[in-house]
């Protein structure tokens, strides 16, 4: 949440205008006290955060020239980060300091802009340029035991020369993605500056190993520029796509969320001729939303699910210990939300409690159409979800009249062919969305997995509950699938005695385990809103305000 709503370009404007009117009074050659009294006076109009700052200070101002100097240095350093300087107006401001203020109110105003100028350039490198509420509702603002103000008091400990220096090292995350996406960005902008590289003229049809197509030399070169090619090997003497370039075209194919095939088809065709700014966008967000999450979850565990690549991770100790293929919410209909909590329990040979929107729309129609449909099915009609099996209704049309209205429930009874699978992991949260096993493993094989109403169903979900028990100490790979099988334990809860973080994020560009780069289709078209925030799509009118909690 923003707490007051402010424009930096306009303010910076403004001072421009006030210091420019040929009044020479140096801040050096005023009265201290002066400018103290006017800190302190204009400081009642200020967040909690900045007066609070300013107190510990004894209203003293800080930004004097070295430190100015630093300051300077540190925002046109975060283009490193993809936080490139016009996102803080940098030119205005380093004009506005070096003007000669008429006032002590004017200096006591530059002196609190210019505060919550560099505490806005702390928070967004620290814990991200755009606010995740702002994109994604279902978030929840994450606690931060290091405050941007304290960030920055430590900062002008270590004096004017190591200023911008220990900011760059101590605020962005620790997480190793995070420094290889900053090392992935430098090589996609020298990739930029090299010219890019040339678009492919599309093949007549469909290609693969073997066939012809006579722009292999440039295809060839596209694939070196990202690495998917070794460079300075053989060329081709045949223009057919041979073995080699075939390897490089699955590896390009893998990372960009296609099936690696070595097929040049029209997926494989529009990647390849996105352009380099392309590349670059999605690295500058995504590098943002890494600076969302938590510092503590780099070496806690907790779990993963990257949206838009369908994939789940495992991490124990800083390290990703496994991947499993996931299935999320389906495009354009069922979308799996953003948001994070911690899962502190799991069913065994679940129910599954259908929700009334499903029940409503596909269950009952389909069992009116079709006596043997709730049989078939193994659906239950109940008064309520969590009844014992002698309470259960007939599906007579009547009853489920009743259900399409709300009045009673239907759910689908344990084993393997129940819709949850035989194990769903709880992490409780107003969005209905938990991990699952599912009877159709087959969808696991498809590239492009957004098949579900909005959960996530697992691929390997005995191992799944093996990391997730571990800390219960009571049980193994063995008698997890064992439980799963145990039809004499129908809906058995086992609750964890270490509840695991669980983020559900949206990441279209991230480090995989073995180092390379991925590109993920923004298949909820979220990008759009970060670019916009970023001023890629188009000009910044703002940036957000400072500080949030």
């Amino acid at each position: 949440m923003n707490v007051f709503p402010r424009s930096l370009c306009l303010l910076a404007t403004f001072l421009l205008v006030s210091l420019g009117k040929g009044q020479e009074l140096p801040a050096q050659t005023r009265a201290p006290q002066e400018v103290v009294a006017e800190v302190r006076r204009q400081l009642e109009s200020e967040p909690e955060v900045i007066k609070k700052w300013y107190a510990g200070r004894n209203f003293e101002p800080v930004w004097k020239a070295e430190y100015l100097e630093g300051l300077t240095e540190f925002i046109a350093g975060l283009d490193r980060h993809g936080l490139y300087p016009e996102l803080f107006h940098l030119e205005g401001w380093s004009r506005s300091w070096q003007g000669q203020s008429p006032s002590a109110a004017a200096a006591a105003r530059l002196e609190i802009t210019t505060t919550r100028l560099a505490l806005y350039a702390v928070q967004s490198l620290a814990y991200g340029f755009v606010d995740p509420l702002t994109v994604h509702a279902k978030w929840e603002a994450i606690p931060r035991t290091v405050t941007p103000a304290a960030m920055l008091n430590e900062a002008l400990k270590q004096g004017p020369g190591n200023f911008a220096r220990w900011l760059d090292t101590e605020a962005p995350p620790r997480d190793p993605r995070y420094r290889e996406l900053v090392t992935t960005l430098a090589r996609y902008r020298e990739i930029a500056r090299q010219g890019g590289w040339k678009a492919l003229p599309p093949p007549p049809k469909a290609i693969g190993p073997g066939d012809p197509y006579s722009d292999i030399p440039l295809l060839r070169t596209r694939l070196q520029a990202e690495g998917d090619l070794a460079s300075g090997g053989p060329k081709s003497r045949f223009k057919v796509i041979d073995p080699e370039t075939a390897v490089g075209l699955k590896s390009y194919q893998f990372r960009h969320g296609i099936e690696p095939d070595a097929v040049i088809g029209p997926q494989t065709l529009t990647e390849l001729n996105h352009p380099i700014s392309h590349r670059l966008e999605s690295l500058i967000i995504n590098l943002d939303r890494l600076r969302w999450m938590p510092r503590d979850y780099e070496t806690t565990p907790h779990l993963e699910v990257n949206i838009a690549e369908n994939a789940l991770r495992l991490f124990s100790g800083g390290q990703s210990l496994d991947t499993m293929r996931v299935i999320v919410g389906i495009k354009g209909l069922h979308q799996t939300p953003v948001f994070h909590g911690r899962m502190r329990y799991l069913y065994f040979r679940p129910y599954w409690n259908v929700p009334l929107t499903i029940a409503r729309n596909e269950v009952v129609p389909a069992a009116l159409k079709d006596p043997g449909y709730v049989a078939a099915g193994n659906y239950e009609v109940v008064p309520s979800y969590g009844v014992t099996p002698d309470k259960v209704l007939p599906a007579t049309p009547e009853n489920l009249a009743k259900v399409a209205a709300g009045d009673l429930n239907i759910r689908q009874g344990t084993g393997s062919q129940n819709a949850l699978g035989l194990v769903k992991f709880i992490f409780p949260n107003d969005n209905s969305v938990y991990l699952h096993d599912t009877p159709n493993h087959d969808l696991f094989k498809a590239t492009d997995r957004d098949f579900s109403h909005g959960c996530v169903r697992v691929s390997r979900p005995d191992e799944l509950a093996d990391f997730v028990l571990k800390p219960n100490g009571d049980w193994n790979l063995g008698t997890i699938q064992t439980a799963m099988r145990d039809a004499k334990q129908p809906n058995r809860k086992v609750d964890l005695k270490s509840p695991i973080p669980v983020y559900l994020i949206y990441w279209t560009s991230t480090i995989m385990d073995d180092g390379r780069v991925r590109f993920d289709q923004d298949i909820y078209g979220h990008d759009a809103e970060m670019l916009r925030q970023f001023g890629l799509r188009e000009a910044i009118a703002e940036p957000p305000a400072l500080p949030r909690p």
